[in-house]
């Protein structure tokens, strides 16, 4: 009985401990912030205004899309460990949100979310968890890869005497995205490898890497599969904000330069508060880069690029965020063995 008190009061203390946590960050960036105040005036003024108010909405409503689909794509992950019903894998997802505020690359990501599970081994759902996010990893390479091609051509730092170096780049894109889509269908490899580097520890670490093995070509397919459907609903989001703050785009322009910045974003670490700024910077180098080739004065569309890229950030990570602090009293950070904590 003791032990389950402690257990209680642990899961307790960081159960307080991330809402806290969480909600001292959003104060901090959201309220604190001046750039989110001009951002706000910015929207109020948009959906006063019956011409941008579509964009907006429709932008809004594919919100649950893109955290059903994930949802419904962690659920299909984390069966081979534990079956779980999908309206418990969206609040798993929401409370991976709201964790990853504060940790770096999202890494709260896969604790926010292991941790609902009542029996299923928490390294076991971290590793595959992790699965799922190398699938859309390897989307958003290879959208970003294949958009930096069409990109390039078309800016003015590559003229006629760039075609060596473009071809260079092609190839290294190319060879890089085709490794990284061996290694995702041969991610059992992995299993092998550990088991031969590490022969003394293998029967320690040799359980939990196994989850490696559990998926076969075809399910892997099936993972990429939903990880290119939620791309392409967080990219749409991201071009009717961009049209909503009247950036002269069409689709193909605007696809394009998405790709190219999630890729830049992507890859670049970061705590998830402070995307706000990684964002809007990078999209503004790159927006400007295409504006400028065009021959359109860039500065009077700057503040449309970041009011886009901010908005997307506030509806897919923020809002989703403040619901999963709802729902973080659910995770079991310690247990007992009988999985009850």
């Amino acid at each position: 009985m003791r032990k389950a008190k402690v257990i209680k009061i642990a899961n307790l203390s960081l159960r307080l401990l991330i809402i806290g946590a969480t909600f001292w960050y959003l104060y901090d960036q959201l309220i604190a912030s001046e750039k989110i105040q001009t951002l706000s005036e910015l929207l109020a003024e948009r959906l006063n205004n019956q011409k941008y108010l579509g964009y907006l909405l429709l932008a809004i409503i594919l919100m649950p899309v893109n955290l059903f689909l994930e949802s419904v794509k962690w659920q299909f992950q984390i069966r081979k460990l534990e079956k779980v019903k999908l309206n418990k894998a969206f609040t798993a997802v929401l409370s991976g949100i709201s964790v990853s505020m504060f940790l770096p690359n999202r890494m709260g990501d896969y604790l926010g979310r292991v941790f609902i599970l009542e029996k299923g081994s928490h390294i076991k759902g971290v590793l595959l968890t992790i699965i799922g996010s190398l699938a859309q990893l390897l989307v958003t390479i290879i959208i970003g890869g294949l958009a930096v091609l069409f990109f390039l051509p078309l800016t003015d730092y590559f003229s006629v005497n760039n075609q060596w170096l473009y071809s260079g780049i092609l190839i290294l894109i190319l060879v890089l995205l085709s490794a990284g889509i061996f290694i995702y269908f041969n991610i059992r490899l992995l299993y092998v490898i550990v088991k031969y580097l590490y022969p003394r520890k293998s029967q320690k670490i040799l359980p939990y890497v196994e989850v490696f093995n559990y998926f076969t070509h075809k399910q892997l397919a099936y993972i990429l599969g939903l990880s290119m459907l939620r791309y392409g609903v967080f990219s749409l989001q991201y071009i009717l904000f961009l049209w909503a703050f009247e950036l002269p785009l069409n689709y193909p322009e605007a696809f394009m330069l998405v790709g190219v910045s999630y890729l830049f974003i992507t890859l670049i670490p970061t705590v998830a508060l402070s995307e706000l700024g990684v964002r809007g910077s990078v999209s503004i180098f790159i927006f400007s880069v295409w504006l400028q080739s065009q021959q359109l004065f860039f500065d009077s569309y700057e503040i449309g690029v970041f009011a886009a890229s901010s908005v997307v950030w506030l509806v897919n990570i923020v809002v989703p965020a403040l619901l999963g602090v709802f729902f973080v009293y659910r995770l079991k950070f310690f247990r007992r063995e009988n999985g009850t904590s």
